[in-house]
């Protein structure tokens, strides 16, 4: 029998081989056909199942909303259930955010994020406003749009023909900064780079910067230098230009805090949210605006310009009003600040192995970087693909992590990206760490009887 699955970079990518099928999920743990557990240590497709697998609740609210109302013709209605979310999550947002909108995937909150900010532009009478900056080797969704506004290489590739409407500037990595630059130097490198970008480019051409306050699958969990945002949001502001905040990976307690950007000491103008928004019991995102950017919109009497058919649908919003309730009585966010302190000590331990030359992260969005060489960061042949020998054996010895690549110059540089659910507990951290450790063991052996 042909298997009707087309493989995906996200959904089983390697076709030469076989995927165990999974039966069902509870806490932290999935559970495949044949009773073999394996811990999530990635949160479904990476920082997910921010409330863990299998919770009943989950299951009462939404059989519940599905014997009331799914999906509305919101040309014509509104509801109590979907306006309470959304003042929900304006009160999760820093201070100053007024009005909210969901939809289903978080390339689409990004992509409505940016129609967004050129409305804002458009509507102040800033018409030549269309320019988005980012930053290489980052992620901001999979649309042709989205893939050009963001800066991974390895993703890009097919579409090439298609792209290069944006700028780029660097991706801020202190592990690999020059050698001779303090951390406070190489930070203002980065900010004469964006600056310069915007003058060259034409700062009245310009509508927005989008940035992963923490650059999360396409690096690794690498947070910001100390004050980078800082001087990223004021140079915005000197030359009229909106700061997106990235939070589908970094949002919802994932860092320690509500969102990412939290950690940073700024407040966005917009923030795109998604993945543990809904810890996903459905598919669910949002756009979220302070009121610098809706008012133009109230100004002027005009409705955002975007529209999907499951926005602002009443399923999700039960669903994520559930998920607040949960991580509010459960202290989630709280407790992935104070287990991720812990978690990374443990990841620490790793630093015994050679190939081992960064772990770094936020709350429980952490990474660890392979290199070949400690001193000169060296990164291992593309070809070899440790990352992924390190990801294959790690579920064999049931754990699931995130591995990736293409994190030195989109292409080399293997990273781990490990980002279990918000609800883990220590003995379970362990056990990432004891799999980790004997997975770099038999990757090193390996190595070692090669170069022989």
């Amino acid at each position: 029998m042909i298997k009707p699955l087309i493989h995906s970079m996200a959904v089983c990518p390697d076709m030469t081989r076989s995927y165990q099928k999974i039966t069902h999920g509870k806490g932290v743990y999935l559970y495949d056909t044949n009773g073999k557990r394996y811990l999530d240590a990635s949160s479904g497709s990476s920082s997910v199942s921010n409330i863990g697998h299998g919770r009943e609740e989950m299951v009462e609210i939404m059989a519940d909303q599905v014997s009331k109302i799914t999906v509305l013709p919101t040309h014509a209605f509104n509801s109590d259930v979907v306006e309470g979310y959304l003042q929900r999550l304006t009160e999760f947002a820093p201070e100053g955010f007024t009005k909210a909108w969901t939809v289903m995937s978080g390339t689409e909150a990004v992509e409505n994020a940016i129609k967004l900010a050129l409305q804002y532009h458009q509507l102040r009478g800033d018409n030549a406003r269309f320019k988005i900056i980012s930053r290489w080797n980052t992620y901001h969704g999979n649309s042709v749009f989205t893939l050009d506004v963001g800066g991974m290489k390895m993703r890009r590739g097919l579409y090439e023909q298609w792209l290069h409407n944006f700028p780029h500037i660097s991706s801020a990595y202190s592990y690999r900064k020059p050698a001779d630059l303090s951390e406070e130097e190489y930070t203002q490198t980065l900010l004469e780079e964006f600056e310069n970008t915007v003058i060259r480019t034409g700062p009245e051409t310009v509508a927005a910067f989008i940035a992963e306050p923490v650059i999360a699958a396409a690096m690794g969990a690498v947070p910001p230098p100390k004050n980078y945002f800082k001087g990223i949001k004021y140079i915005c502001e000197k030359y009229g230009i909106l700061y997106i905040s990235d939070e589908i990976l970094s949002g919802f307690g994932r860092t320690g805090e509500n969102f990412g950007i939290n950690n940073f000491g700024i407040v966005p103008d917009i923030i795109a949210a998604g993945k543990g928004i809904s810890g996903g019991y459905f598919p669910l995102s949002a756009v979220i605006a302070s009121e610098k950017v809706v008012q133009p919109l109230i100004d002027t009497k005009s409705a955002f310009l975007g529209g999907h058919t499951f926005a602002c649908n009443p399923m999700g919003a039960r669903v994520g009003n559930q998920v607040l309730d949960i991580m509010e009585r459960e202290q989630l966010v709280a407790r992935s600040k104070y287990m991720g302190k812990l978690f990374k000590q443990k990841l620490e331990s790793l630093y015994e192995f050679d190939i081992v030359g960064d772990v770094r992260g936020v709350g429980l969005q952490c990474g660890v970087e392979l290199v070949q060489d400690k001193v000169t960061k060296a990164p291992f042949p593309p070809e070899m693909k440790l990352s992924k020998q390190i990801g294959y054996k790690a579920i064999e010895k049931g754990v699931v992590l995130y591995p990736g690549s293409g994190s030195v110059d989109g292409k080399a540089g293997d990273h781990i990206l490990i980002t279990p659910p918000l609800t883990i507990k220590e003995e379970q951290l362990d056990e990432i760490v004891d799999v980790m450790r004997d997975c770099l063991i038999e990757v090193t052996v390996a190595s070692k009887k090669l170069a022989i």
